[in-house]
């Protein structure tokens, strides 16, 4: 080999341990990570104070939104409508104590209901509203036809739906509410004695801490305060006695108690009526002959043809059984 060609074979050895070392570096290189990229504190803490605000904001700006939509208690558009359908059955603009009774019973679930922080759902609502105005579309002689109504409200389909139906509805969908809490409260009760239970609860709720509102609304539509509903008396013997109600049936005799079972002596005596157990003397016992003061009748029982429910007023022991 000559001198030239021993130079240039030890030139390309250089240069090939060059090219593999800048390859060794070059993958060296590429396999290394990163730094990662950090953000400074200040940064992070400034984004976190935005979106901590931003959903501050949108959950009180829903909060408001919802807020506008709860009707007040003793909502008196209520009780104008009350005393649209008064006037149009006995002729003169006056609002008659049923309805007036019958209105307090109804702002009473309500405000009942908000204490318990039972709210509806806006599906709840419109349910509610539909079942509402779909009532109105039957014709009824003991009231206005609906486009009637709103000749005398002076207002439009609209305007009724507005300031009528949606309060109505959100009323009903929130009762709905508490009628089904109920069920937790009063297992294994019947639904008449179970709703006149829920209704003088929410009664004494509503006058506890509404009476201010109630006695002005009284005076303002001239609205006696003394009761004028006659009271019943129902004599009998008591054959059962559950948590929240008590049977009585006419007509039992001593001999009969025990020997029969309730069943066989309601279908015998064809007669029986559930009563709330309230305010009733501690001694109570099956067998006692009592005397039941109540008001009116509050429901039936369609198994059973010979069984009702009453409200009561007080009851007292005639004779205890032996």
């Amino acid at each position: 080999m000559s001198k030239m060609d021993a130079r240039v074979v030890r030139d390309l050895s250089e240069s090939k341990k060059r090219v593999m070392t800048n390859v060794v570096q070059h993958l060296h290189q590429r396999h290394e990570k990163k730094p990662a990229k950090r953000w400074p504190y200040g940064v992070l803490a400034m984004i976190l104070s935005v979106c901590i605000g931003l959903f501050i904001y949108q959950q009180y700006n829903e909060q408001q939104q919802q807020a506008s939509t709860i009707p007040p208690v003793l909502d008196e558009r209520i009780l104008e409508l009350y005393l649209q359908l008064d006037s149009f059955m006995n002729g003169k603009n006056r609002l008659s104590k049923a309805s007036f009774d019958n209105f307090l019973y109804f702002e009473s679930t309500f405000a009942y209901a908000q204490s318990k922080k039972l709210v509806p759902t806006q599906e709840q609502i419109d349910k509610a509203l539909e079942q509402f105005m779909q009532e109105w579309s039957y014709e009824n002689d003991t009231r206005p036809t609906y486009e009637k109504l709103l000749q005398m409200l002076q207002i439009t389909n609209e305007g009724f739906i507005e300031n009528y139906g949606k309060p109505i509805a959100y009323k009903m969908a929130t009762f709905d509410l508490l009628w089904e809490a109920s069920q937790a409260d009063y297992k294994d009760v019947s639904n008449p004695i179970r709703t006149w239970l829920v209704e003088q609860k929410a009664m004494n709720y509503l006058e506890q801490h509404y009476h201010k509102d109630i006695a002005s609304l009284r005076e303002k539509y001239k609205i006696p305060e003394k009761d004028s509903q006659m009271k019943l008396i129902r004599s009998g013997t008591v054959l059962a006695i559950k948590e929240h109600e008590f049977l009585v049936v006419s007509g039992v005799l001593d001999s009969e108690i025990g020997q029969k079972s309730v069943d066989e002596l309601v279908q015998k005596h064809r007669n029986g009526t559930w009563f709330p157990l309230v305010d009733v003397p501690k001694t109570l016992s099956v067998g006692d002959r009592v005397e039941v003061q109540y008001r009116q009748s509050i429901g039936n029982d369609d198994a059973q043809p010979f069984i009702d429910y009453k409200d009561i007023v007080e009851m007292k022991i005639v004779k205890e059984f032996q």
